[in-house]
């Protein structure tokens, strides 16, 4: 993923067009998700999904227990490699660009906080979005495929639900909770919290904050039922 990361960021930027947040990442505007994107939601799929297809890991298809200790764990190591990798995406990207185009191609955004918070965010929650889809149907490939649902079908669906009056009250959400929330954060908290916030409001991030807590809860559901059965 590092690899046709730097590739893609070179050919983006000989090409031209195409804003320098979105060099430093990869991501094409005709691409649903870039590939560090893609790269973690394959091995946070793979977290549940190997141990389905591999009968030295699961003898059986249903003995792969659904523990809720069992999915912390993996969401943890998911989140670390996820982090790995985001950080490593940029660093590659901004250093080949230097190397290929010069400095100003690699330069920091003037707004480097929010987008990080972002960039983080995206990469992380396609690594979530990969482990709860994967352990939900017991399968790799649905992971991926939850993963790459995201940006082609829920982003639509939210926007097509959003269309009509309700529209303008939810675009001022956002800004509403910056008001009453940014204040009393010490320590500059709020540019943490702001940056979370405006995640959320765009399309993409609140399109993959609905399919995480719909995922989430479809894995906790089925968890207590096989603990009542």
């Amino acid at each position: 993923m590092l690899a046709v990361s730097a590739v893609t960021a070179v050919v983006l930027a000989r090409i031209g067009h195409t804003p320098q947040p979105r060099l430093l990442a990869a991501w094409p505007q005709e691409l649903p998700l870039p590939p560090a994107a893609l790269g973690a939601g394959l091995l946070g799929a793979l977290a549940f999904g190997d141990e389905f297809r591999h009968p030295a890991l699961a003898a059986d298809r249903g003995t792969v227990p659904r523990r809720l200790g069992l999915l912390a764990a993996k969401l943890l190591v998911a989140t670390a490699t996820a982090l790995m990798l985001a950080a490593l995406t940029v660093g590659c990207d901004a250093e080949v660009l230097y190397l290929v185009y010069g400095r100003e191609l690699a330069q920091v955004p003037a707004d480097w906080l929010s987008m990080s918070a972002s960039w983080i965010g995206l990469v992380v929650g396609c690594a979530w979005a990969g482990v709860l889809a994967a352990g939900v149907f017991r399968s790799t490939t649905a992971g991926l495929a939850a993963v790459a649902a995201v940006p082609l079908l829920v982003v639509p669906a939210v926007h097509k639900v959003l269309e009509g009056p309700s529209v303008r009250t939810a675009a001022g959400l956002p800004m509403r909770l910056r008001e009453v929330l940014l204040p009393r954060w010490p320590f500059g908290g709020e540019r943490y919290l702001e940056a979370a916030l405006s995640l959320i409001s765009q399309p993409v991030g609140g399109a993959l904050t609905l399919s995480l807590t719909a995922l989430l809860c479809a894995y906790l559901l089925t968890a207590l039922r096989g603990r009542f059965r």
